[in-house]
């Protein structure tokens, strides 16, 4: 693996990291070859004296086909997954429980080679197989061997006795009192090389642990908040004392008289769109300059995080206003009353009609039955958009999702309209030639960065999903001035241009506002830190009345001072696995924080650091505790 990927390899890695994260590899490698031998060894060490050799050889040769075929199997199959979600198998492997399954499958097919790669697997067993039947026959010369084959009972004793040893050391991967497990992968600075050190049976075995660990989160608290009581958590993470219901703390009042509400209110979650294509630097890329525009004339947030790291994740987020905890919130969230912290809970107490556009099936995650669970007036998949499109994968391609909303908003019903698209995502089947896209080589002054870990294909799907954006304002604004569109990522893409991207490219995604009657250009850029759970918030202390009250666990992200749009004075942005600050992102999951690059700032402290994970799990435990346990902050 360190070979296929060796462009990940950092520049300040030495040689002796390599042999490092190699020596610890072979330990956990001796653990999962140990594994497919102990029941030969077992059944050789009790048959031998019955004389059942046939018996043995039998079990061996099962076991070694077996221990070939699946190592040859996972070995395979965790390159195009590595390139896909920078990590060997991991818990979200098992979100395919819950997708779409054809198009996983179609993904699979046609994205990542699934019939070359079964030719590989097939062919490569062949030659092992063959290569262990030819090492066999040699080996049985070894038997003639007097030291191997001795008379001596207390020679005999001593063989197995080593034997066991060493066979007890393998399968542990360590002769010392600790044997090989995950933590211990983590020994050099190389963080690619830190996740090649476990093989892919030992990623898959872990990932099983971590699954049904998530599935048993939803039963404990403490994991956020330790000894702490509900109220206790609540007076700590919002620094105030109040009644013991959470909503008192949840609670916002607007102040801004100066407010107009649009009549329509376009929120676009964009798959996979991430912050770096939009950054200084890669703008000769030109893949998004109508996101680019809209952010000039608009405001333009370039300290933000998505609450997840996949699609349903911060999906929940923003429609819920929940914060993702780790747990798959439309598998709950859909059996209970809509949170007053949901999009449709609060903008329908403004008068505005909620409607929810998906290019993919509402039955993807159990989506359909969240949205509608949390009261959407509308909710429409790509069933409902496209009837006759047999070519579906993840849904619709987004060109015919937009026109499909621009036929649903009805200029005399204000509305509130939620749309997430789904073309940037394999298997990357939109003929972005169709429709313009002008890059045909990487620009001369991104040659030295570009190391070709991303494709032209892959490029044009970008630039493919801000046309379409653009091409939609367009409409929409010539139809009906008096709309307002807001615009982020639903999370990292997982790609980029080289194979090292920073912290903050790999982490950060977009917020933008724009409305030509409602946002002026001289707030432009804003580097106040936030997440997904403060866009509702934000729209809200923009739009709504003086006065107005609803919940909320984010911050809005903009005030009024008199007539005067300002930057608030929010410090932190949460996201699951991720926090970031004015000048630095935290990695929750390393404890690290790197220093985000477009701006100058102290590194914070590691106490810091610290106190404000500890921050982010306590709104966390209140999350959970909204979701699980209602609004009062006292143990039943």
């Amino acid at each position: 693996m360190i070979l296929w990927f060796y462009k990940k390899i950092s520049l300040t890695t030495t040689f002796n990291d390599i042999l490092l994260a190699l020596f610890h590899g072979f330990r956990f490698d001796s653990k999962i070859a140990s594994l497919f031998l102990l029941f030969p060894f077992l059944f050789n060490l009790i048959l031998s004296y019955l004389n059942r050799f046939s018996i043995i050889f039998k079990l061996r040769l099962f076991f070694t086909g077996l221990g070939i075929v699946l190592i040859l199997l996972a070995s395979i199959a965790t390159l195009p997954y590595f390139e896909e979600f920078d990590n060997q198998f991991n818990f979200f492997l098992f979100d395919a429980l819950y997708d779409d399954q054809l198009a996983v499958f179609k993904t699979v097919l046609f994205e990542y080679h699934l019939i070359i790669n079964i030719i590989a697997i097939t062919a490569l067993s062949i030659i092992a197989w063959y290569s262990l039947r030819r090492f066999q026959s040699y080996a049985s010369s070894f038997s003639n061997i007097q030291i191997l084959s001795p008379k001596s009972i207390l020679m005999r004793f001593f063989i197995i006795f080593f034997l066991i040893v060493g066979f007890t050391g393998a399968i542990r991967g360590s002769f010392k009192s600790r044997p090989a497990i995950r933590k211990w992968s983590h020994i050099t600075s190389d963080n690619f090389l830190n996740k090649t050190i476990m093989n892919p049976l030992t990623h898959l075995h872990y990932a099983i642990k971590d699954f049904k660990n998530l599935l048993n989160k939803k039963t404990d608290i403490t994991q956020f908040i330790g000894k702490l009581s509900p109220q206790a958590a609540a007076e700590n993470y919002f620094e105030v004392t109040k009644d013991s219901s959470l909503s008192s703390y949840l609670s916002h009042k607007v102040s801004g008289s100066d407010n107009r509400m649009p009549n329509h209110v376009f929120l676009v979650i964009m798959e996979s769109y991430d912050m770096w294509p939009l950054l200084p630097e890669y703008r000769s890329l030109g893949l998004g300059e109508n996101l680019q525009y809209f952010g000039e004339k608009g405001i333009f947030f370039n300290r933000f995080l998505p609450s997840g790291d996949n699609t349903i994740a911060s999906v929940s987020t923003i429609l819920t206003g929940a914060p993702y905890i780790g747990i798959n919130i439309s598998r709950i969230a859909s059996e209970r009353e809509p949170l007053p912290t949901s999009i449709p809970f609060i903008f329908e107490q403004l008068g505005y009609k909620t409607q929810l556009f998906y290019g993919g099936f509402l039955s993807w995650q159990n989506i359909g039955n969240l949205f509608q669970s949390q009261g959407f007036d509308n909710v429409f998949g790509s069933p409902q958009i496209e009837k006759n499109n047999s070519d579906i994968v993840w849904g619709v391609d987004d060109d015919l999702l937009f026109s499909f909303v621009e036929e649903k908003t009805l200029a005399e019903t204000k509305s509130f309209n939620v749309i997430l698209t789904t073309s940037y995502h394999p298997p990357y089947n939109v003929d972005v030639e169709k429709f313009g896209f002008p890059l045909k080589n990487i620009p001369s002054g991104l040659i030295s960065k570009f190391d070709g870990s991303m494709t032209m294909k892959q490029l044009g799907h970008i630039w493919y999903s801000d046309w379409v954006i653009g091409d939609f304002v367009k409409k929409i604004e010539k139809r009906d001035p008096e709309s307002l569109f807001i615009f982020t990522g639903d999370h990292y893409g997982r790609r980029f241009i080289n194979s090292h991207p920073t912290l903050y490219e790999r982490s950060a995604v977009p917020l933008i506002i724009y409305g030509e009657n409602f946002i002026t250009p001289d707030l432009n850029m804003i580097s106040t830190p936030g997440s997904h759970i403060d866009i509702i918030p934000t729209i809200i202390s923009l739009i709504a009345p003086n006065q107005f009250e609803y919940q909320s666990f984010g911050n809005p992200l903009l005030q009024k001072t008199g007539s005067a749009l300002v930057a608030s004075g929010n410090k932190i942005g949460f996201g699951h696995r991720k926090i970031i600050l004015d000048d630095y992102i935290i990695d929750v999951n390393n404890k690290v924080n790197k220093n985000i690059a477009i701006s100058d700032g102290k590194e914070p402290h590691s106490n810091k650091v610290l106190e404000i994970i500890k921050k982010q799990k306590l709104l966390f435990g209140l999350t959970w505790w909204r979701i699980f346990k209602g609004n009062i902050l006292k143990n039943s």
